[in-house]
């Protein structure tokens, strides 16, 4: 005799534990009485060293770790390494910490793409209740090296900026953190710690997957769960990022209809965005070997950067340089990044690239890895690549700069021998990477656009009772590290379900 399959109920079922199903939750806690059910698949981060101390960033273990890889240019041989985190937090346990908030164009270009309600007035008020709950931190004890990253931009005619004042704009500086010391501050840091002094109606479930929305009669009512099946009264809230968002939509029967179809998967709503317009910031890194050791550091080894602007016209800058004290390669062991035993690297990125990726089922199996394919350069104008270009030939200059001739042996990468026009964009070609800011795949905008998915209140076109809250509502690229963004959506978010927004 078998065991009947277990049900719970709850009111909201937010399904993906990361920088902004944390936020979700809380805020619905805090003011609704309903039962609230947040699952996610990794384990909790609470007490964890790998997740909470930043000194520990690169500690991703396998249980941690999804393991995807991505295919940067479609077509190509080459794969690299798309880290996706796997625990409580989230992303924002494994990254950097950089936290910045994007400048008004990038949301007014968001209005203008069909979000309305989410221009820069309408989103302010929203960072504001972020940068209220969570801690944000000037690096400390920074390493001399990035000090001279600085110093070295400034003699090529940068000034130096406090990025926390005054906005984004051409310059350099340190990042400010979401951090407190040496403990990083992730959403679920600030908004669900301590675990166990959570409100009684709201439950944290790890460890606990998804792996299909449970649809009828057009609405979502809840999932099927790795723990069993979970029905939500009031609604469902995808909260799983850019990648397994829409994985878990086509699950479910969400999205383009013939992709579906290939997978023997019935279609519930054809929604041919979903999973496309895939985004994110490419880069391609300038590696230096220096005469002495780089040293250590105590929050992230990427204290300093520095944005510049590539077309004067453009509204904000267009290439932004992470520095880092250490060479975080993507393809594994490249000879390109080979020859050096202290060495530190520069990777410029489009602020704003404008190429479009698609994320796409592997099989109608939960447990099986989607195809990500980045596409990177693949916009008609050729203007992801021209501005890398610019991007990298700048930051080869800092080589000029008499603090940086002081200190660096050789330019390792590109090398002297990579001078000419289109020996750079075979150089870029060959070692694009990411800087894992996935966005776009379940794009917000007007529904009468085919390829929109959810609209502005972010409810999903066609289906009632589902939402989607995290980077892949993204209408278009924003000039910054993209976290803190996600933070803002959250909590906009939470004043859409409660009937404010």
């Amino acid at each position: 005799m078998t065991t009947p399959e277990r049900t719970e109920h709850c009111d909201f079922l937010i399904i993906g534990g990361g920088s902004a199903g944390c936020i979700l939750a809380r805020r619905l806690a805090e003011r609704t009485r309903g039962r609230i059910l947040l699952i996610e698949a990794g384990k909790a981060d609470e007490g964890d060293p790998a997740a909470i101390l930043m000194s520990r960033l690169d500690d991703q273990t396998a249980d941690t770790e999804w393991g995807f890889m991505a295919a940067p240019l479609t077509g190509g041989p080459r794969t690299l390494k798309y880290s996706r985190a796997k625990m409580l937090g989230g992303c924002a346990n494994h990254n950097d910490c950089a936290f910045l908030i994007p400048p008004d164009c990038d949301f007014t270009t968001w209005e203008q793409l069909g979000a309305k309600g989410w221009g820069a007035d309408a989103v302010r008020p929203y960072f504001a209740r972020v940068e209220e709950r969570t801690s944000v931190d000037s690096i400390a004890r920074t390493n001399p090296v990035s000090a001279a990253f600085i110093e070295a931009c400034t003699e090529l005619g940068l000034p130096k900026h406090d990025f926390r004042k005054g906005g984004i704009r051409p310059g350099t500086g340190w990042f400010p953190l979401n951090a407190k010391g040496d403990v990083r501050h992730s959403s679920s840091v600030a908004y669900l710690h301590p675990l166990a002094a959570l409100p009684k109606h709201l439950e944290v479930w790890t460890e606990t997957m998804a792996s299909r929305l449970i649809v009828e009669n057009g609405r979502a009512v809840g999932a099927q769960t790795s723990r069993g099946r979970i029905m939500a009264r009031r609604e469902v809230l995808l909260a799983c990022g850019s990648i397994q968002t829409p994985q878990l939509l086509m699950l479910s029967g969400i999205g383009p209809a013939e992709h579906l179809r290939t997978h023997g998967i019935s279609v519930t709503a054809d929604l041919p965005g979903v999973g496309s317009h895939l985004l994110d910031h490419v880069a391609a890194a300038i590696v230096w070997d220096l005469h002495e050791p780089v040293g250590t550091w105590t929050q992230t080894p990427f204290e300093p950067f520095m944005m510049m602007q590539v077309d004067p016209d453009a509204p904000a800058p267009d290439i932004l340089f992470h520095f880092g004290l250490r060479v975080r390669e993507k393809y594994g062991d490249h000879l390109r990044f080979a020859g050096g035993t202290n060495s530190v690297k520069a990777s410029p990125n489009v602020t704003r690239a404008r190429s479009t990726g698609t994320v796409r089922l592997a099989s109608a199996d939960a447990h099986d890895k989607p195809l990500i394919d980045l596409c990177y350069f693949s916009d008609r104008e050729g203007y992801d690549l021209r501005v890398l270009k610019a991007g990298l030939r700048f930051g080869r200059r800092l080589g000029d700069a008499p603090t940086w001739r002081r200190l660096a042996r050789a330019e390792i990468s590109p090398g002297p021998e990579v001078r000419s026009d289109s020996e750079i964009e075979a150089y870029i070609r060959e070692v694009c990477e990411t800087v894992y800011h996935p966005c776009g795949t379940c794009v917000m905008g007007d529904p009468r656009q085919p390829n929109v998915v959810v609209e502005p209140d972010l409810k999903v076109k066609g289906i009632d009772g589902l939402r989607v809250v995290d980077a892949s509502i993204f209408p278009s690229m924003v000039t910054v590290n993209i976290n803190n963004t996600v933070m803002m959506a959250a909590e906009k978010a939470a004043e859409h379900v409660l009937g404010n927004g």
